[in-house]
């Protein structure tokens, strides 16, 4: 079935990714084509008829994206080819002058700078898709996780909302969640009807004072401002660049759902074993405090153990000889923060848990002097007690993973991690001392806000029709791909509004030069403006840390 669902997306994506290379091709090709023959200085009609033709040409082989485009307009919901789409028609417009009313002198041609800009757009789009085929294969060839967010009610914490990590039960539909919310879209809804309005009115206004030639060149020469370099540069380049190195923790973001839901997170919910698996466990001492019952304090300690699966259970039962498929059923075990576990085997009452425990039972554990000496050097200790007498007491040690220390510590000390656990020797203060965190905070929930955090994230894996990220390293990796979920918010905020405020720029200083002197602003002006407008975008994406 995962190969089935990983074909189908592979093959949505790489048709794209061939149809993009090819529209890329074409609109690069047109604007080195126009600006030669524009430079070799041949008759304005030969220009004119070459622009009226190129423009048609790569509205047809673009025209999924251009007729998009130009209709989103009239819906007031654009799209980042709205501005090429009207510009193409605006270069056909001003291509045709150029034939009706042959200028003498410095032809103006914009219509490179138009092709230039469809031609970057389609291959920022190229780039998009290459990065959803590279996540494709890297959710298909690994075993992965599925990231999912939800709200929980946790006000004495001051936590409303969680970050859960499950395994993948079905193959994501990558291709669709990661084409969702680009926010260049989402930000423009209002400022492309208008600048296009805006546009059509400067123009008429400079064809009324200047002429029909005048009106058709500041057409062509505010639409190619508009259809910037930057229009698809904004969002794309941030997330390739950023998507690359988190592909290397082995995350894959889902386009701007992932980051709009990730940038939001402060609080990842993981289990016990992920801050302490297996291999970081160790049994130190073992001794019994009744011999008489050497066999049933082994056993029911590991069963116990087991039942409430605690990151050292194993580890006890393989040291201690326990054969784990004949231990004994342990019946209406409970766990109580900050104390132990409580059940039943065989109708005995059995403790298995910490000093306050005991003397919660009045049952004496050993002198506070001997104990202070045996969990000395990170160690812990747990006491095992049948129907009210300590049988036994155990020695072990956790010890950190290294991975998710150095995860941890790179986040932030506004994020904090929840640490779902049965063992009451795993708490806030140990998991802080053991880890050396002083950025990030280890919260133990008690059973209430258990049980609120699996409503939460039953709800979150419920509602969750598409993932708010993927990852192969189950919750150790997701530390370091939030912090730069987040990071890559700030980077896409930041590259829209340079975008955005790069436009504006350009049709004022475009539409005052007009103004001013109607023969001045040329092809070149509009070509460096743009160029220079998408440094910034650059600068974000590849140097600013």
């Amino acid at each position: 079935m995962k190969d089935s669902y990983y074909l189908e997306q592979n093959n949505i994506a790489q048709t794209s990714k061939d149809a993009f290379l090819v529209k890329t091709l074409v609109a690069a090709f047109s604007a080195l084509l126009t600006a030669v023959l524009a430079a070799v200085g041949l008759p304005s009609t030969v220009n004119g008829i070459v622009g009226i033709v190129l423009s048609v040409t790569v509205f047809v082989f673009c025209a999924q994206e251009m007729a998009d485009g130009l209709v989103s307009v009239f819906r007031m919901h654009p799209s980042n080819d709205s501005f090429s789409s009207v510009a193409l028609i605006a270069a056909a417009i001003h291509s045709l002058t150029i034939i009706i009313a042959r200028p003498e002198g410095a032809l103006r041609i914009f219509t490179p700078v138009i092709f230039a800009s469809v031609a970057v757009s389609m291959f920022m789009k190229y780039l998009f898709i290459c990065e959803i085929i590279n996540n494709l294969n890297l959710i298909k060839d690994h075993k992965t996780y599925v990231v999912n967010t939800g709200e929980v009610d946790l006000q004495k914490r001051l936590i409303d909302r969680i970050c859960v990590v499950n395994p993948v039960v079905r193959f994501p539909n990558v291709v669709e969640t990661t084409y969702s919310g680009d926010p260049s879209e989402e930000k423009i809804r209002v400022f492309v009807p208008v600048a296009c309005v805006a546009i059509l009115l400067v123009s008429a206004i400079i064809g009324i004072f200047s002429g029909f030639t005048a009106f058709a060149a500041s057409l062509a020469a505010l639409f190619a401002i508009a259809a910037s370099f930057t229009a698809e540069m904004a969002f794309v380049l941030p997330y390739v660049a950023e998507q690359r190195r988190l592909r290397k923790l082995g995350s894959v973001l889902l386009g701007y759902h992932s980051i709009d839901v990730m940038r939001d997170v402060s609080t990842l919910v993981v289990s016990d074993k992920d801050l302490f698996p297996g291999k970081y466990t160790k049994m130190e001492r073992f001794r019994f405090r009744d011999k008489d019952l050497m066999a049933d304090a082994v056993e029911f300690t590991a069963a116990l153990l087991l039942a409430a699966d605690t990151p050292f259970a194993k580890t006890y039962a393989a040291s201690t000889g326990c054969n784990i498929s004949r231990l004994p059923k342990v019946d209406d075990w409970h766990y109580m923060k900050n104390y132990g576990i409580q059940g039943h085997i065989y109708g005995d009452e059995v403790l298995v848990g910490n000093r306050n425990m005991l003397l919660s039972y009045e049952i004496l554990p050993l002198p506070q002097e001997t104990e202070a000496s045996l969990t000395s050097t990170n160690r812990s200790i747990l006491y095992t007690a049948i129907n009210g007498a300590l049988v036994s007491y155990t020695v072990f040690s956790y010890t950190c993973d290294p991975e998710m220390k150095r995860a941890a510590e790179t986040v932030g000390e506004d994020f904090s991690i929840i640490a779902l656990t049965n063992d009451c020797n795993i708490t806030e203060t140990a998991v802080q001392k053991l880890y050396g965190l002083h950025n990030t905070k280890i919260l133990i929930p008690d059973e209430n806000e258990k049980d609120r955090i699996a409503e939460a994230t039953k709800s979150a894996d419920e509602a969750a029709e598409l993932p708010d990220m993927i990852t192969t390293k189950n919750a150790i990796g997701i530390l370091s791909s939030v912090r730069k979920a987040k990071r890559l918010a700030a980077a896409v905020n930041m590259s829209v509004l340079i975008k955005t405020a790069s436009i504006i720029l350009g049709l004022v200083l475009t539409a005052a030069a007009f103004f001013i002197n109607p023969s001045l602003p040329g092809a070149l002006w509009v070509f460096l403006f743009n160029l220079i407008w998408t440094l910034p975008v650059l600068f974000i994406t590849f140097v600013k840390k």
